[in-house]
């Protein structure tokens, strides 16, 4: 089975689509992408009536969705504040019922604590992790009882260590789905974070595939540019061979932040133009670059 190739809806924030998802959901169709990923603010903002004409949109398109988001502080499931984890729950199970709006059997990012949580500057940071883990695992519990009853798996995106400290490398995070202990308790890999913080990054995609855990893929390049797209850090071929080692058989998605007019390139980091001044044509060209770029590696 071939690994299906897709695009965070993020790529497209900060052009003239930013704010139209039909368009996104256009310009990536004509990069010859499979998958939209799409975040948790997008589907709660929509009908029920504007998820099937966007399905239906998506199907004439040959697009399918899968989702990518988590929490802040005011909803984190890892906060020692009870109301904050009570209400991170209750939006978690929300979202979860209403992914079957656009045939979404995927959930992946930050969805096991605060995206851009650092540990107190008082106390002990170790202590700190431990405790808030083990917040998490007990929040997760409902949560996943949800997954399950929706069919969706739910992957705990394992990013660097500006960006969480709850687990940084596969086999933390493989641990903490163990922990879980939900068979929809799933990891999600991503090169970019996995460049930063694995010793071997081919040894980390084997080992959460052996582990059956690997359930989400994101693609970036070193600076999270397209795959296959200016930059040459990455060891790309090898990442394919690791992908089809583990048996990896699921989403491979880009997630590039290259614009500094989108309105996350302050949290995400871009001081600079990424995409050396692109017009919107040449980024759908440069999106369909990186998909052929990614199909040949893992067809090799």
């Amino acid at each position: 089975m071939k690994n299906q190739i897709g695009l965070h809806m993020g790529y497209w924030w900060g052009t003239e689509a930013s704010d139209d998802l039909n368009r996104i959901l256009e310009l990536t169709a004509q990069a010859e992408l499979e998958i939209l990923e799409v975040n948790p603010a997008c589907l709660l903002r929509m009908t029920p009536e504007a998820c099937q004409k966007l399905l239906r949109r998506a199907k004439d398109c040959g697009v399918r969705f899968t989702l990518n988001g988590g929490l802040d502080a005011t909803n984190d499931i890892a906060s020692g504040d009870e109301a904050a984890r009570r209400k991170g729950i209750e939006y978690c199970i929300r979202v979860l019922e209403r992914m079957s709006e656009l045939e979404m059997t995927l959930w992946s990012g930050v969805n096991y604590s605060a995206w851009l949580r650092a540990p107190q500057p008082e106390g002990d940071a170790q202590e700190e992790k431990v405790r808030a883990c083990g917040y998490a695992v007990q929040s997760l519990q409902p949560i996943l009882r949800a997954a399950e009853r929706e069919g969706i798996d739910y992957c705990f995106e394992v990013v660097n260590r500006f960006e969480q400290f709850l687990f940084n490398t596969a086999q933390e995070a493989v641990a903490f789905a163990e922990a879980v202990g939900s068979p929809r308790a799933k990891v999600h890999l991503d090169t970019y974070h996995m460049n930063i913080e694995e010793d071997n990054t081919c040894a980390a995609i084997c080992f959460a595939g052996v582990s059956g855990r690997l359930g989400h893929f994101h693609a970036g390049e070193s600076n999270r540019r397209v795959p296959g797209v200016g930059a040459a850090n990455l060891d790309w071929r090898a990442i394919g061979r690791a992908l089809r080692q583990a048996g990896y058989a699921g989403a491979v998605v880009m997630e590039p932040f290259v614009l500094t007019t989108a309105f996350n390139a302050k949290r995400t980091r871009v001081w600079r133009d990424l995409s050396h001044g692109a017009t919107l044509q040449q980024l759908v060209c440069d999106a369909q670059t990186g998909g052929r770029f990614l199909r040949g590696i893992l067809e090799e």
